[in-house]
């Protein structure tokens, strides 16, 4: 409870800087935080994730089904902080992105988030908070079936010819071991950065932010990332990650 407090304090105090510099910094599996949400959103991070089983009719965070927890559930860690980070204005006209990655099948878990979602008009009515469905997802061809207010994450370079599902669509997303294998130190071989690259620019083909998982998570991989053009930096250090790409470019100075 004193973390929580002293975050919100930071929080009353920080100067939200989100989109710094055109990207902004992912909280991978944030719910693995001390104190999930609010440490992330404290380091200025605009996009959280968490992982989601649906055991019987609760919503339960965990990357796995040994790892779950029945005091862990969507609403306590994410639905309702974010409702009263919309209510006392630390998000207000900020970007925020929470990602839900479904592990369990995807239709009913879908159904149930839809239905917790819906006990919080403030959530559904804000224009700056996007839910963004990732990991289990319907086929694109019936992302259109979903409320407004269920976008999805796109894991795939191929062209989306009909622009009701390419609305429906918040970012791209990919494994960036399909591209290479680059360990966070040095630099990327030319071959890598040109796949790398490549990759980026078919999701900005598509209108979209791009997103890669399963990156390096250094110094060095940050900015080799953003210099590369990745949209959302994804990191398991939100305030190390994010209180180094805030002085990126006293840190780049020659």
């Amino acid at each position: 409870m004193k973390i929580l407090t002293f975050l919100i304090v930071l929080i009353s105090g920080f100067s939200f800087a989100q989109n710094i510099n055109g990207f902004r910094v992912h909280s991978h599996n944030d719910y693995l935080q001390n104190v999930p949400f609010w440490k992330a959103l404290s380091a200025s991070a605009s996009s959280v994730e968490a992982d989601v089983f649906l055991v019987g009719d609760e919503l339960l965070v965990a990357h796995t089904q040994n790892e779950i927890d029945t005091l862990r559930n969507l609403e306590k860690l994410y639905l309702k902080p974010l409702a009263k980070s919309l209510e006392i204005g630390f998000i207000d006209g900020q970007p925020f992105q929470l990602l839900i990655d479904i592990k369990s099948e995807a239709y009913g878990t879908l159904d149930a988030i839809v239905a917790s979602i819906k006990k919080y008009p403030s959530i559904i009515n804000s224009n700056s908070v996007s839910i963004v469905i990732s990991g289990n997802r319907p086929k694109a061809s019936e992302y259109i079936d979903y409320p407004d207010f269920i976008h999805f994450d796109y894991q795939s370079l191929d062209a989306v010819n009909d622009t009701s599902i390419l609305e429906k669509i918040a970012l791209v997303s990919l494994s960036f071991k399909n591209f290479s294998a680059w360990n966070g130190k040095g630099r990327p071989t030319s071959e890598d950065e040109k796949k790398i690259v490549s990759a980026i620019e078919k999701a900005h083909a598509l209108g979209k932010p791009f997103r890669f998982w399963a990156t390096p998570d250094s110094k060095t991989a940050w900015k080799t990332l953003v210099h590369l053009g990745v949209d959302f930096i994804n990191t398991d250090m939100p305030f190390e990650c994010a209180g180094y790409l805030n002085k990126l470019n006293a840190n780049t100075k020659e």
